[in-house]
């Protein structure tokens, strides 16, 4: 069985993309979340009540293919300094807000977001090995301008 230091190298991690939007829709900062695994996909939507987090289905060793995207659809306001943060770690439910030393999959870039401007992003891993596991993108520092940080958060349940 591979070890899971071994399964982290594994991971396919797809460059942040910035640029216009003509799409976004106006008045919000939204992060999409999308969750694929063979002909099965899931999707979560920031500013959406998801209690209970949706579950996703996976086996052991499934490729799963996890999307990200960030669309500033607040008119006139430039976000500056927003840093996207994306995990993976084991966990039950989402109380566990911040990933362990032992997360499957962690990363975060700074960017600033222009009206209408959307970031994207994607990894891909075999899942190592069942139990359930946290999928969270999130922001950090984007309270300062909206409000609010933004989270879209989904729960992979892998037997």
């Amino acid at each position: 069985m591979h070890s899971l230091h071994a399964l982290r190298g594994i991971a396919v991690v797809m460059t942040v993309w910035l640029g216009t939007c003509p799409g976004a829709a106006i008045g919000d900062f939204t992060l999409n979340l999308k969750v694929q695994a063979g002909r099965r996909e899931q999707t979560v939507v920031s500013g959406k009540p998801n209690i209970p987090l949706p579950v996703f289905p996976a086996k052991v060793m499934e490729v799963v293919s996890v999307q990200w995207s960030a669309v500033n659809g607040v008119r006139d306001v430039t976000l500056s300094d927003v840093t996207l943060h994306v995990f993976m770690d084991r966990a039950s439910s989402s109380a566990n807000v911040k990933p362990s030393a032992k997360a499957l999959y962690e990363s975060a870039v700074i960017v600033d977001f222009e009206p209408g401007a959307k970031s994207i992003g994607e990894f891909r891993m075999p899942m190592p090995e069942s139990g359930k596991y946290l999928v969270r993108v999130e922001t950090i520092g984007a309270a300062k301008k909206v409000g609010r940080e933004i989270v879209a958060e989904m729960q992979v349940f892998v037997e």
